[in-house]
């Protein structure tokens, strides 16, 4: 839980932070002064983190809402391009990644996230602790802003073209990205892996109850 912060996403489970995050700190357990980008504290108009999704810009997302006027070879050819994407999100986010988490106060956070080996789980660095959110418990995952928990709305915010939102339990983890184009492949991605997990766990999928 965010400081200030009534309540978020509920956690699933949380288990001592392994050491991919440390490298992320000093030995004393605080934030290194090379790692002040990082800092839960960002306050007016969010940094740009770079991200290695910007150096995948030429290998764009496939416009997904001609699929039905798409031919046999042509579906065939953009299926392999989404496998691919997919699975080069996947091996980036297994090393971790850092995205912009707001919290119910309007603040942004910066949060290290992963995928584990087996994508079978969302998980966010908290405070020296790794908060889990499983595929099989994720209701949606979609774009733009979902403020329903929110007891105000902020005064400003970045771009609703920047934002997702992930719904689980009925709670709302709204993300920011530094980019359309990073927003975009968050979330084809993170909905490719639920599918994925949901098709080969089918008695985990969760029923919808937003």
């Amino acid at each position: 839980q965010e400081p200030g912060v009534a309540c978020e996403c509920p956690p699933r489970r949380s288990r001592p932070c392994l050491p991919v995050a440390m490298s992320m700190f000093c030995c004393d357990g605080g934030p290194c002064k090379n790692s002040a980008r990082l800092r839960s504290d960002a306050s007016g108009p969010a940094p740009i983190v770079p991200d290695s999704s910007q150096a995948r810009g030429q290998q764009s997302l496939p416009m997904l809402q001609d699929w039905d006027k798409l031919g046999d070879r042509e579906k065939e050819q953009v299926q392999m391009k989404l496998e691919s994407i997919v699975n080069a999100f996947a091996r980036e986010l297994t090393r971790g990644k850092v995205f912009m988490k707001l919290g119910r106060n309007g603040r942004l956070f910066y949060r290290l996230c992963t995928l584990d080996k087996q994508l079978t789980a969302f998980s966010m660095h908290i405070k020296g602790a790794i908060v889990e959110y499983p595929f099989s418990n994720m209701q949606h995952i979609s774009f733009g802003y979902d403020l329903t928990d929110f007891t105000h709305v902020p005064v400003s915010l970045p771009s609703d073209a920047l934002a997702a939102v992930i719904v689980m339990d009925n709670r709302r983890m709204n993300l920011v990205f530094s980019s359309p184009m990073e927003r975009d492949e968050f979330v084809t991605c993170m909905l490719v892996l639920k599918e994925r997990h949901r098709r080969s766990n089918p008695e985990a999928a969760p029923a919808d109850r937003r």
